[in-house]
């Protein structure tokens, strides 16, 4: 057997779920790390049949997961409270999200792996993952190759992309580099801020992905990011309380910090609720959010700016079947439109298409019309 021919044999007992959590950017890159002698237990969601399988295969023995074994599950979207900001459509490894900027998005069921990636991303917190049945656990299981082509095809269309602008940026002539380049060329505080944010956010992604009980290696890597998490913060103060033309008053950012220390008190604590964390646990968590709701309301009556007229909206969440009339007619407008972009049109085929989007737009104002 080449190795070529192994590492496509180990691949294709893996789940693809293309969740990370291995250490790797996807399953592939873990079949090879196998295929080079990485050990086979760092497969969560794959558990102790991947483990089984793998060492029947390369004929090795079975370990113990070095984490936790996660449960077969979907991404649900709360659409009642979806802004449409299209973050978890780009950290989707499977493309399993539909919507569009400004526009509700929705998870289509069948496509999902599962991987957990869209909810770090989601800054109103509103998807939700559902552990499957055992019965709809084996469904998912053995969609495992249609999980791979996806994450395929969307690896190859990325990277059309990424050439298809390159090619287009235009050629500019080497300049000799001036003093005033060089000046331009010093961190900003707008990049000192993406620093910062980026850096956090490979921290949080990295925390998640390990999981409870990382290892050794796992724990210097977290170590490693926290630390560059911590330094790009401290770059990024320094910045901030170095004066600048028109930069905002000191109570004006004393303001902003507490509204972002509010939202990372809010994330923390929801997603403990998710993690199912008994009440002992929670607590800590809660009055920290307490106590971030306090000092946001203390830097609100500082600042002296007058505060935002906030307004409660009560919406309900979309129900089963309009959810999936939604899904629907979302499916019928994108195969109608492929079919019209392709050459040579097939019209015998867009008529079909026409006629299902027709069928699934009425189905819709039914159901709207009889709610």
């Amino acid at each position: 057997m080449s190795n070529a021919q192994r590492i496509a044999a180990i691949d294709a007992l893996l789940p693809q779920t293309q969740c990370g959590k291995c250490g790797h950017p996807g399953c592939l890159p873990y079949a090879e790390g196998i295929a080079a002698g990485e050990a086979i237990n760092k497969c969560p969601p794959g558990g102790m049949a991947t483990i089984h399988a793998l060492a029947d295969l390369l004929q090795v023995p079975e370990l113990p997961l070095a984490l936790p074994a996660t449960p077969a599950q979907v991404a649900v979207i709360r659409e009642a409270e979806c802004i449409g900001c299209t973050k978890c459509i780009q950290a989707c490894p499977v493309d399993a999200i539909v919507g569009a900027a400004k526009l509700m998005h929705t998870v289509i069921g069948d496509e999902c792996t599962g991987c957990e990636l869209c909810i770090a991303p989601c800054p109103v917190d509103c998807i939700d993952l559902i552990t499957l049945a055992p019965a709809e656990a084996e469904v998912q299981r053995a969609h495992a190759d249609q999980f791979r082509a996806r994450h395929q095809h969307r690896q190859a269309r990325l990277a059309r992309n990424d050439a298809r602008r390159r090619a287009a940026r235009p050629v500019r002539p080497a300049q000799v580099e001036t003093p005033v380049q060089q000046s331009a060329a010093t961190p900003s505080l707008k990049q000192a801020k993406i620093d910062a944010a980026m850096s956090r956010a490979r921290w949080q992604k990295a925390q998640k992905a390990f999981g409870d009980s990382p290892s050794d290696d796992q724990r210097q890597q977290l170590a490693a990011l926290q630390q560059a998490a911590e330094r790009d913060q401290q770059r990024l103060a320094e910045l901030q309380a170095t004066p600048a033309q028109d930069a905002p008053s000191p109570g004006e950012q004393a303001l902003k910090q507490a509204k972002i220390d509010l939202a990372g008190h809010r994330m923390a604590l929801k997603a403990a609720e998710r993690r199912g964390l008994d009440e002992q646990a929670l607590a800590p968590l809660r009055s920290a959010y307490a106590a971030a709701q306090e000092a946001l309301h203390l830097a609100e009556e500082r600042c002296g700016k007058p505060a935002p007229a906030r307004v409660l909206v009560d919406k309900a969440g979309l129900g089963a079947p309009l959810r999936q009339l939604k899904t629907d007619l979302a499916y019928a407008r994108a195969e109608l439109s492929k079919l019209q972009r392709s050459e040579p049109a097939d019209s015998t085929k867009i008529r079909d298409a026409q006629a299902r989007l027709a069928e699934a737009e009425r189905r819709l104002q039914a159901h709207n019309s009889a709610s």
